[in-house]
């Protein structure tokens, strides 16, 4: 018998409980989370436990669980030489367009920002350091989706799902399909008021990365109109080519 499988498959348990408390997106209780986990609420609160106890995890008040500072701080290490490499890029980016410029990867199935350099316009859009959202409303992560073969796509929203943030969010399966085959033909990715209302995003991949990667340009619908789309498309290919 291998003694390492046991500790192996609570490791990857407790790996798998993080990741469900990461892509609730807010604090989690230990019922819905043993749901998520698909263990025993026994099994569960055994493993928040000894997370909550090595600052892996935080209890709130009201007995809700949320990511604790220990793992945030190793995530803003494992992430921090990745956001000076890209700042270039993104200052380069906001200078040509005027409007905000980041970059995001792929973090199991959620969108995470890993750079931004803000536009100078008092009215603009931005994220908070280290944001996540959700692939198929944004365009950044529609980019970083054409990269996939359609299969892996559909099973990623068989666990996603696909929650519409706005009237305008890709509702169903073959409506996302079609439009990545759009964005692998035109080169970018484009977020028309699909992840917020009032804001528009252009995106483009970033091939030459070893990681899933794209960088982005958006502002207010009323500044990135869609004529604009085709020029701020260009100036992004420009930047990752």
């Amino acid at each position: 018998m291998d003694t390492t499988q046991r500790p192996l498959q609570s490791l990857g348990r407790a790996l798998g409980l993080l990741e469900h408390v990461a892509d609730a997106g807010e604090p989690i209780g230990l019922s819905d989370l043993a749901a998520a986990c698909g263990t025993p609420v026994s099994t569960a609160h055994r493993m928040v436990r000894s997370l909550v106890a090595s600052g892996y995890l935080h209890q709130d008040h009201d007995r809700r669980y949320r990511l604790g500072p220990r793992l945030v701080a190793l995530g803003g290490l494992a992430l921090h030489p990745v956001g000076p490499a890209l700042t270039p890029w993104l200052q380069r980016l906001e200078r040509a367009t005027g409007e905000t410029a980041s970059a995001a990867t792929l973090c199991g199935d959620a969108v995470l920002y890993v750079a931004q350099v803000q536009s100078a316009h008092p009215m603009r859009t931005s994220t908070t350091p280290h944001h996540r959202t959700m692939a198929h409303c944004s365009a950044v992560g529609k980019a970083m989706l054409a990269q996939l073969a359609d299969d892996t796509v559909v099973e990623l929203v068989r666990r996603t799902g696909l929650p519409r943030r706005t009237n305008h969010t890709v509702g169903t399966v073959d409506e996302l399909i079609t439009d990545l085959e759009g964005v692998r033909s035109r080169g970018f990715a484009l977020d028309d008021e699909e992840d917020e209302y009032a804001a528009r995003c252009v995106a483009v991949p970033v091939l030459s990365a070893p990681f899933p990667l794209a960088v982005s340009v958006s502002g207010p619908t009323t500044r990135v109109v869609r004529e604009r789309v085709p020029e701020i498309a260009e100036e992004l290919l420009r930047v990752v080519r």
